[in-house]
């Protein structure tokens, strides 16, 4: 089976949501509030960033690469299942 390969820009992408997730928990690790919720926040506030930079780039969604609204649906996506975890 050959293995997939991403492009620097999908790389790139990947590299930023896993350091946005990592340092949305240690934000939440040190607030006095519920870690789930205020790392549920942190995300959304992260997602909310890389939709204005998607649409200040003039970025759409492409199903060949990955890109900022990819990167802003995964930080919806997992702040929601933190939602849902609390």
């Amino acid at each position: 089976m050959k293995s997939i390969e991403l492009d620097d820009i999908s790389k790139a992408t990947v590299g930023r949501f896993v350091w946005k997730c990592y340092i949305a928990l240690a934000i939440a690790l040190f607030a006095r509030s519920n870690t789930l919720e205020t790392a549920s926040k942190c995300l959304l506030l992260y997602a909310a960033l890389m939709m204005m930079v998607a649409s200040f780039k003039r970025q759409r969604y492409y199903a060949g690469s990955f890109n900022h609204w990819s990167e802003a649906l995964w930080l919806a996506f997992v702040a929601a299942g933190l939602h849902l975890l609390q």
